[in-house]
C-alpha cells in the first residue's frame, strides 16, 4: 500500500465530513492516509475541529501549509479560492486534490499546470463523475473497440440547486435569498458533464480533448422568469468538436424542475451504442450486425439491458459516495502519490475539462459564436 499519506483539508462543510468519513473507513481507502490538520474560516468549524482527535486546526490557510508533517491537502473551499490554494500548496511541496471547478479563468489553469510541472507533486482534479461506473463502462466499450470508433458522446448533469440560494437550504420564494458561489459562473463551467464526455470518448487515462465549442444558455427557470442564480445562467448546453471529428453534447443546469438529479451518459460508435439515462438505473447496449438491415428497416444486431449486475462484470462494484466514484478517484490519487506517477485527472487533463467550460460560457455569452479550445495534453 505504500507510506501513510498525511493530509490537511481546507474547507470543512457537510461534503468534507462525508469525504473524510470515506477516507477513514472505506475498505479501499482505510489505513492509506490520515487527516492531521484542517482549516476553515468559520470560527464554529474551527471549534468543531478542535474536538476531533488527531486533527490540528489552523487559524489561516498559510498556517495549515506550515504544518511540516503534511504530505498533501484536499481543497474543498469555494471555487474562487481553488486556483490560488492549489498553486500555493504545490509550490509548498504538497500533493493536491482539488474539488471542481479547477479554476474559473484560463490564466489560473495555466498557473496550476505550471506549478504542477515545477513542483513534481501530484495534482488530481476531483471530477468524481468521471469515475461513475456507467461512464467507465462507456469508456471501456470504446477502448476495447466493442462499439467501433466513437462518433458521438452525450452527457448531462441536470441538477436543480435552487436550495443554494435559500436560507437553510429549503423553501419557496418567501424564504430569504442568500448569495452563493454558483452565481460566479455559468453551468458548464461547474463541469460534471464535460469530464464524463471526454472520458467516454477517450478513456479515463486519456480523456479526449475538445478543440471547439458552440454553446447556448438561457434564463428559463425561476419565479416569474427571474432565475435565482443570476448573473449566471440557469441552463446551458454545448456542442463540442474533437480532432477525430467526434462530437459531444453536454448540458448542465442550476434551475431545472426535475427530481432526482439527472446524470446521464451516452456513447455512439460506428458499430454500436450505449445509453444510460440515469446513473444507478439500467442502461442499454446495442451492437450492430455488420451493415444488415431487417425488414422493418432497422439496423440488425443485438440489444442488451445493462443492469447493475451486468455492469459490475466489467466495472467492479464499489460502494460509497456518489455511486462509489469518490472512492475510485481517491484510490487513483493515493496510488499516484505512492508510485510517483501521474493520476488520471492531472493538471493538464483537468485543464482540458476546465477550459472547455470557460470557452462554452464565452460562446453562450457571444450568441453561440464558436470558440476554439486549447488542448493542454497535445
Amino acid at each position: 500500500m505504500g507510506n501513510l499519506i498525511k493530509l490537511g483539508i481546507v474547507g470543512f462543510g457537510i461534503h468534507s465530513i462525508g469525504l473524510i468519513a470515506e477516507i477513514d473507513n472505506h475498505p479501499l481507502l482505510k489505513g492509506r492516509s490520515k487527516l492531521i490538520a484542517g482549516f476553515d474560516p468559520n470560527p464554529n468549524v474551527i471549534e468543531m475541529l478542535k474536538k476531533r482527535k488527531g486533527i490540528k486546526p489552523a487559524e489561516t490557510f498559510e498556517d495549515l501549509l506550515d504544518n511540516k508533517d503534511l504530505d498533501g491537502i484536499i481543497i474543498a473551499s469555494p471555487p474562487q479560492y481553488h486556483a490560488d490554494q492549489a498553486v500555493i500548496a504545490l509550490e509548498s511541496n504538497l500533493h493536491v486534490f482539488s474539488e471542481i471547478p479547477m479554476a474559473i479563468s484560463e490564466k489560473d489553469i495555466n498557473r496550476i499546470i505550471g506549478a504542477e510541472d515545477t513542483s513534481g507533486k501530484i495534482y488530481q482534479l476531483g471530477e468524481n463523475y468521471c469515475f461513475i461506473p456507467e461512464v467507465l463502462y462507456a469508456a471501456q466499450l470504446v477502448s476495447t473497440g466493442k462499439i467501433g470508433e466513437p462518433v458521438y458522446a452525450e452527457s448531462e448533469y441536470l441538477h436543480d440547486v435552487t436550495y443554494r440560494w435559500r436560507d437553510r437550504g429549503f423553501g419557496d420564494v418567501d424564504t430569504p435569498r442568500i448569495d452563493s458561489w454558483y452565481q460566479m459562473f455559468d453551468p458548464l463551467m461547474y463541469a460534471h458533464s464535460i469530464g464524463p464526455a471526454q472520458v467516454a470518448l477517450g478513456g479515463i487515462k486519456n480523456p479526449m480533448p475538445f478543440i471547439e465549442v458552440t454553446s447556448f444558455a438561457n434564463d428559463i427557470g425561476g419565479y416569474q422568469g427571474d432565475p435565482i442564480c443570476k448573473p449566471a445562467k440557469a441552463f446551458q448546453v454545448a456542442l463540442f468538436r474533437t480532432e477525430t471529428t467526434a462530437i459531444a453534447k453536454c448540458a448542465n443546469a442550476y434551475v431545472f424542475a426535475r427530481e432526482p438529479t439527472r446524470i446521464s451518459i451516452q456513447i455512439v460508435g460506428r458499430t454500436g451504442t450505449y445509453e444510460c439515462y440515469q446513473a444507478k438505473k439500467p442502461g442499454r447496449l446495442f451492437i450492430a450486425d455488420g451493415h444488415k438491415v431487417n425488414k422493418i428497416q432497422h439496423r440488425k444486431g443485438k440489444a442488451q439491458v445493462i443492469d447493475q449486475k451486468t455492469l459490475s462484470n466489467t466495472i467492479p462494484h464499489v460502494e460509497g459516495l456518489y455511486y462509489g466514484s469518490y472512492i475510485r478517484i481517491l484510490d487513483d490519487w493515493f496510488e499516484a502519490i505512492n508510485k510517483g506517477i501521474k493520476p488520471s485527472l492531472h493538471a493538464k487533463a483537468a485543464g482540458n475539462f476546465c477550459l472547455s467550460g470557460i470557452q462554452a460560457s464565452q460562446s453562450a455569452r457571444d450568441s453561440g459564436k464558436p470558440k476554439e479550445i486549447k488542448d493542454y495534453t497535445n
